[in-house]
């Protein structure tokens, strides 16, 4: 599961501007719709509704800033992108990632510690989504789907700034929120994950040695006891080999049998030689 928070200045400079009108980026994320009739074009949707057209998405984003400095960020973009396993396990249903979509927005919501043990609602936040078939111009069986997310910078009262691209964890914490979003995916989906790549990733960048050594022994003893699930067809040993896997002391029982009754066959042939 890849689940990011979109840093323009990083990764999308060249896409859109955060500080300004979101309107660039509604357009981008509308590339698909591109000569298709209006019953075959993906509009954007939140946890209120769907079929949500571009100039709403604008409106609403554009006009929830009061209180944003100038040059400060008026909107953040998130990125949600299962893999292909995945999205095989959902059928590559669009209803279900985007239902795992609100839930996400859910998260993303109540993650912000705003002090005095206050927390938002996720109705307390503005934002629109649009779930995408392709990724860079390619389309492959819909291993490909994911779902890009704009979300105001202030809640809906406008009162309350929110940056998930802050460097304070104790204000958000992006990869507890990734992690915590994974997790809902196995939840709701009935999801047997073998391995968290975003834990993997963790680990490998920001663990002890000891606490790397701990979790990447159990983490290949966990994928070994896979592997031998997968490989092992009892139908096939029982069928091929019965006498090894399931009856070795009968067996070995009647091969002395068989040997014993050569020998006195053998014994009998030739005192019957004899007495010609």
């Amino acid at each position: 599961m890849y689940i990011k928070v979109i840093n323009p200045q990083v990764h999308g400079k060249t896409v859109f501007d955060n500080t300004g009108s979101c309107s660039r980026i509604v357009d981008y994320l509308n590339k698909e719709n591109k000569g298709r009739p209006l019953g075959k074009k993906e509009l954007f949707f939140n946890h209120e509704k769907d079929h949500i057209g571009r100039n709403e998405v604008i409106h609403e984003i554009d006009n929830n800033r009061k209180g944003i400095a100038a040059g400060r960020s008026r909107f953040h973009s998130l990125v949600i992108a299962p893999d292909q396993h995945e999205l095989t396990h959902i059928c590559k249903d669009p209803d279900k990632l985007k239902e795992y979509t609100k839930r996400v927005m859910e998260i993303y919501a109540t993650h912000f510690k705003l002090g005095s043990g206050k927390f938002l609602h996720p109705e307390d936040i503005v934002w629109y989504a649009k779930l995408e078939h392709e990724r860079n111009g390619n389309y492959k069986n819909g291993h490909n789907m994911h779902v890009h997310i704009i979300v105001s910078a202030r809640d809906r009262n406008q009162k309350i700034s929110l940056s998930p691209n802050t460097n304070n964890k104790k204000r958000f914490n992006r990869v507890d929120f990734a992690l915590k979003s994974e997790k809902k995916f196995d939840i709701m989906f009935n999801y047997p994950r073998k391995e968290s790549l975003l834990t993997t990733h963790q680990i490998t960048k920001y663990a002890s040695l000891n606490q790397k050594e701990k979790y990447f022994t159990e983490l290949k003893a966990i994928q070994s006891r896979e592997e031998i699930k997968a490989s092992w067809n009892p139908s096939i040993s029982i069928l091929l080999l019965p006498n090894e896997l399931i009856y070795p002391t009968e067996r070995s029982s009647r091969q002395k049998e068989d040997e014993r009754y050569r020998r006195r066959k053998r014994k009998k042939g030739k005192d019957n030689n004899l007495s010609l």
